[in-house]
């Protein structure tokens, strides 16, 4: 009888040697990319701080109406019907009062605004010089200084419309002052 070969005797086969595979290392993992939100957020910082962070920008009063009050207040200070009263040819009305000063210093965009003090007095009369020289082209109107503005803009007004409308019904008793439904 003959034996099956798997159980025949005999020098076993030498297996074949297989070399020792190294594992390859991986690509780097790509960075993941962050998400639209992280972009924008840090788009509009540096935005924000090339504009804010520029010398030649903090002292223009036109810059810094643009940037922080052109938003609400218009591209000409003209305001929103109902909504946010104009600049344009009121300002110096209000100026013209110690009362309408100081609702001007204390009226949240003012009294709440990143501005500085002085950042502030300048751009206040740069609008007045800009959108109402009629109203200070008599001499009666001064330009704010910024110890007026120090004093009196950092306790926000209570009740801004019912202020305002004070302000304008005392304006009118003493010349000219922005229409009631201002």
């Amino acid at each position: 009888m003959t034996a099956h070969r798997s159980q025949q005797a005999g020098p076993a086969r030498p297996q074949s040697v297989q070399p020792v595979r190294r594992r390859q290392a991986r690509p780097a993992a790509r960075p993941q990319r962050p998400g639209l939100g992280a972009r924008l957020g840090a788009g509009i910082a540096l935005a924000v701080a090339a504009a804010c962070g520029s010398a030649a920008y903090a002292d223009d009063p036109g810059q810094n109406y643009i940037l922080y009050c052109m938003g609400c207040h218009g591209e000409h200070a003209e305001g929103v019907p109902g909504k946010v009263p104009p600049l344009a040819n009121t300002i110096g009305r209000f100026m013209r009062t110690p009362e309408g000063r100081n609702y001007l210093l204390r009226v949240p965009g003012a009294a709440n605004s990143v501005l500085s003090d002085a950042q502030l007095t300048a751009v206040l009369n740069w609008l007045a010089q800009t959108y109402d020289r009629t109203s200070l082209a008599n001499g009666d109107v001064r330009l704010f200084t910024t110890a007026e503005v120090t004093s009196q803009r950092h306790s926000p007004l209570a009740s801004v419309l019912a202020t305002r409308n004070q302000v304008i019904h005392d304006l009118a008793a003493t010349g000219p002052a922005p229409p009631s439904s201002y």
